[in-house]
């Protein structure tokens, strides 16, 4: 399958032919932290329904990822950000 994929500062964020991102690329790009996949682990078992709102999606890399359109992104971005400012204050 034919993918997308953009560098934003460096780290690779890919994207669906129907525009849906990779929800462990964007945040990896946004965090700026490593353990991505970690953190989105944390997300959706302190948030149970953005499992609801992924699909899975084959980067052809024999990994099958979950992405999300723009709306869901949105969603999941603003925990996001929450769970970052709240795990660095206690750092």
């Amino acid at each position: 399958m034919k993918h997308y994929m953009m560098k934003l500062d460096g780290d690779r964020v890919r994207f669906t032919p129907d525009g849906k991102v990779a929800v462990v690329d964007a945040i990896k790009a946004l965090s700026a932290v490593e353990g991505a996949e970690r953190i989105w682990q944390s997300l959706k078992k302190e948030r149970p329904e953005f499992k609801d709102l992924c699909e899975r999606y084959n980067f052809q890399e024999d990994k099958i990822d979950s992405v999300v359109d723009g709306e869901s992104w949105g969603k999941i971005e603003d925990a996001l950000l929450d769970y970052i400012v709240d795990h660095r204050s206690c750092a």
